[in-house]
């Protein structure tokens, strides 16, 4: 984003008048991020990826997603929602797609093992989500997706031919690969019988801690229906350290006992939720496939980005799937 559109996304927006030129923030595995400095204070702008933004409907997705964010907020979840510009939410400026928030100093956690009380705090918050059963109707139905055996052979045909560093780590694990696509589709019978309009990535990245008692959820771009124990497991085994090593007992049963004591209630076996949660990194690690090979990226960054999210995700999926009773009992046991 340049000046001349950090300009006019304040006229737009009112968010006063430019101080200096925007400055890139880090981090972010889909969009860049950016902070502006105005007469009337800091800002985040989040700049869309182009390549995203080609997908059919995703316009009206982004809409969506940041509806679901307000109605959180005006709930009393600490969401934070983009900004109502002239226009609407979304922005188009000079060809780049912007959205538009206040500006939230904290801190944004590690994927190591966080403290008892802020996984506490995520357990506690998850289930106030949980219990409000939103209902939207712009939220579109939940679809379980499904994974083709031929999309993992092409991909990794295409990877061979270019000799992207994952090719053999994937095709090693071809078998698995079905056996854990129908495990998740098997699960999907029972999960998608009770779903809940939520956050849907509630990790560590997405959340500032302001204080060590004051988080706030940010990017809500994935937000719509999902079962509630299959997110429940999903964001305790996240903050407890699953995503860089073995996740520590004590701060997942902390904030599955956190969920529960607030009122939150789990309908669905362990083992079930695991199998669901097996579908979401499916289709991340099929993602980075495609980005690694030069689908819907604009830089060449994005593509290195996409070979080490596909690295990094095979490891997490073999994890899940060898600690799957474990993890499981660890849920039922609560």
């Amino acid at each position: 984003m340049n000046r001349a559109q950090a300009t006019h996304l304040c006229v737009l927006c009112d968010l006063g008048e430019l101080l200096a030129d925007p400055q890139a923030v880090t981090g972010g595995m889909l969009h860049r991020m950016w902070r502006l400095n105005t007469t009337r204070g800091l800002f985040a702008v989040k700049q869309l990826n182009p390549a995203i933004m080609r997908k059919p409907n995703i316009q009206h997705e982004y809409r969506v997603s940041e509806a679901v964010a307000q109605a959180m907020a005006k709930q009393g979840i600490p969401a934070v929602a983009a900004l109502q510009c002239a226009g609407g939410l979304l922005q188009e400026v000079d060809g780049a797609f912007l959205l538009a928030y206040p500006w939230i100093d904290g801190e944004i956690l590690s994927s190591a093992p966080v403290e008892p009380d802020r996984a506490r705090q995520i357990g506690i918050t998850l289930a106030h989500m949980h219990m409000l059963s939103l209902s939207l109707p712009e939220v579109a139905p939940l679809e379980w997706k499904h994974f083709h055996s031929d999309d993992w052979d092409i991909l990794t045909f295409q990877a061979a031919d270019v000799g992207l560093p994952w090719v053999h780590s994937v095709r090693a694990v071809l078998p698995m690969l079905l056996q854990w696509t129908q495990s998740y589709e098997d699960a999907g019978e029972k999960l998608m019988q009770q779903l809940v309009v939520s956050q849907r990535d509630l990790d560590q990245k997405n959340v500032i801690w302001q204080t060590p008692t004051a988080p706030k959820i940010i990017d809500w771009e994935a937000a719509g229906l999902i079962n509630p124990a299959m997110e429940l497991i999903g964001v305790a085994l996240s903050w407890s350290g699953f995503v860089v090593g073995a996740p520590d007992k004590e701060i997942f049963t902390t904030l599955i006992d956190a969920y529960k004591q607030a009122g939150g209630t789990i309908q669905n076996t362990g083992l079930d939720a695991l199998h669901g949660l097996l579908g979401t990194w499916l289709g991340w690690l099929l993602f980075n496939m495609r980005r690694s090979l030069g689908e819907s990226i604009t830089s060449e960054d994005e593509r290195r980005l996409g070979i080490r999210e596909t690295i990094n995700t095979l490891a997490i999926l073999r994890s899940l799937a060898t600690h799957t009773e474990e993890w499981a009992q660890w849920l039922d046991e609560r």
